[in-house]
């Protein structure tokens, strides 16, 4: 895996990608779903006030401030969570220009909306002779659980099936809010309360399957149980099968509340904190360094920023090429991803790739290098013939995502690859971190008719009883064995077995890291074998 910066820092144009949060509609869709909302209750609210019906929740409920002082203590605090946690996290979408983010606003919103009505607090204090307005409850509930099932995919990675189930719930949540106006029978309170309760129950069971995967899982998994835990409450209690209680009548909001600043603070602190989660791992006691502190901390901006940089043009990819060594004729290229920052320049992998794993944010980083990969593969067959193959490197996160085989899958289709077309190239020790999950991915895209190909090999802990339950095409020798192979017989020796094994399982072997003449005549004894290196390349764009 090569780690070697650009020699210019050109930029490659490219069609965007339907992941990119750049796209001017996705950028933009809760802030539209939002203003549909306000736009459509006020329409209903304005016209047809007769429309709205009546709802249980207000039966109760009287003009005016409540008499109880403690009761009033009570509104305020939870209205206050959900305003201090609107607030932060409006400036959290702001600073880290994550507009994903802003689904969370939009819930908290509709949230707040529900608990200044339910509390008494409602929109009569500004038209008092408009008691209408207080029924657009249904309105802003389906709008809470629209945005909660939409904010979803922007915080945690989610398989495709999961995906489509979530957007289904939405679709749900949008016709109900729709069929406000239409006395349709069975849709009303009771049936949007059980289609919030089964898109809340889906989403925990999702985040649950993530916990030991993605640390933002936990996160998440606490803040969506106390929204479920308010929102069954709230059914019992509109049910009338739970006592009428202070804490009954609040339990939505306090769970939505409290679930709001977990989601909002977990976000950034995860987000903000990742650059220096790795650091001194092994170590009992932390020691202040300036310098430490200075890596963490650029660390923890550069983790900020991948998502932005991906969509902005700072990253893009250089291809170095892999040749047959007795030719010299390339057979494939190695698709390495590079980053300008404009504050720190140029960035190499190294320094962000292994963080970017561990804050659980190397999923779309890979998905954007298979696109982008795919889009430029026309460029790169007129350079180097159409029997041309690409590698991208993929990680261990990767190899446990549930939608992994078929995104990549969408991806060949939608630029008119094969799946042939594409080598994924995997470390050994990403292999070995979950032996059964890898196995059961790599036989999956292996079926698929993807290369697969072991990475560094050498550097991990492998047995060959292990190396050879994969499914693998290709083995890549870690530039580690040519170190002095010339002046040492025994390093020699360790080189040949390692070809004969290779080839005792039937695989294209590649050497990494040849620079020198001297050692490309010595490698030109075994016919079959592959190489990499600045010998014959240095890493360039497809459109250089």
């Amino acid at each position: 895996m090569d780690s070697t910066g650009p020699q210019t820092t050109q930029e490659i144009a490219s069609t965007p990608l339907p992941f990119d949060s750049a796209n001017g509609f996705y950028h933009w869709l809760p802030l539209i779903v939002l203003l549909f909302a306000i736009a459509y209750g006020w329409l209903l609210a304005s016209q047809t006030p007769q429309a709205l019906g009546s709802v249980r929740w207000l039966a109760g409920l009287e003009t005016g401030l409540p008499q109880d002082l403690m009761a009033l203590v009570r509104q305020v605090f939870i209205g206050g969570i959900l305003a201090f946690a609107l607030l932060f996290n409006l400036a959290v979408v702001f600073m880290l220009r994550r507009p994903g983010l802003a689904w969370l606003s939009v819930f908290m919103a509709g949230v707040l909306h529900c608990q200044l009505v339910l509390e008494q607090f409602g929109l009569w204090f500004i038209w008092p002779d408009q008691p209408q307005y207080n029924a657009l409850l249904h309105i802003s509930l389906p709008l809470c659980l629209i945005a909660l099932c939409e904010f979803t995919p922007h915080f945690l990675p989610l398989g495709h099936r999961s995906r489509r189930i979530i957007h289904v719930i939405s679709l749900l949540a949008f016709l109900h809010l729709l069929a406000t106006p239409m006395s349709i029978p069975g849709v009303g309170e009771a049936s949007f309360l059980v289609l919030a309760l089964a898109g809340g129950g889906f989403i925990l069971l999702v985040v649950l399957s993530q916990v030991r995967q993605h640390v933002h899982a936990r996160y998440y998994g606490l803040a969506i149980l106390t929204i479920l835990v308010g929102t069954v409450i709230s059914f019992l209690h509109t049910k009338g099968w739970a006592p009428s209680t202070r804490f009954a009548e609040s339990a939505f909001f306090l769970g939505a509340a409290a679930g709001s600043v977990i989601l909002t603070t977990g976000a950034a602190s995860l987000l903000s904190s990742a650059g220096g989660a790795p650091a001194n791992n092994n170590r009992g006691l932390s020691v202040y360094a300036p310098a430490i502190t200075e890596r963490q901390s650029q660390q923890q901006r550069l983790m900020l920023e991948v998502e932005n940089s991906l969509a902005s043009n700072s990253m893009w990819l250089e291809y170095q090429p892999k040749v047959r060594i007795r030719d010299a004729k390339v057979r494939s290229v190695e698709a390495l991803i590079r980053w300008h920052h404009p504050e720190f320049g140029y960035v190499s992998p190294d320094r962000w790739i292994p963080q970017a794993e561990e804050a659980g944010v190397i999923y779309p980083v890979t998905l954007w290098v298979i696109e982008r990969a795919c889009s430029e593969y026309r460029h790169l067959t007129a350079r180097y013939g159409n029997e041309l193959a690409v590698a991208v490197n993929i990680s261990a996160t990767d190899l446990t995502h549930a939608g992994f085989e078929q995104d990549i899958t969408d991806i060949i289709t939608r630029h008119k690859l094969e799946a042939k077309d594409l080598i994924l190239e995997i470390t050994e020790t990403a292999m070995m971190t979950d032996p059964e999950a890898s196995r059961r991915m790599i036989h999956s895209l292996h079926r698929k008719g993807f290369r697969i190909a072991m990475d560094d090999f050498g550097t991990g802990h492998s047995s060959l009883g292990t190396l050879a339950s994969f499914e693998l095409d290709e083995l890549k020798i870690d530039r580690s064995f040519l170190k002095g192979i010339l002046d040492h017989p025994a390093r020699q020796r360790v080189f040949r077995a390692t070809l004969e094994l290779g080839e005792a399982l039937d695989l294209d072997v590649v050497v990494e890291g040849v620079e020198d003449e001297a050692v490309v005549h010595w490698l030109q004894q075994f016919p079959d074998l592959h190489g990499q290196g600045f010998f014959w390349g240095r890493p360039e764009p497809a459109c250089p």
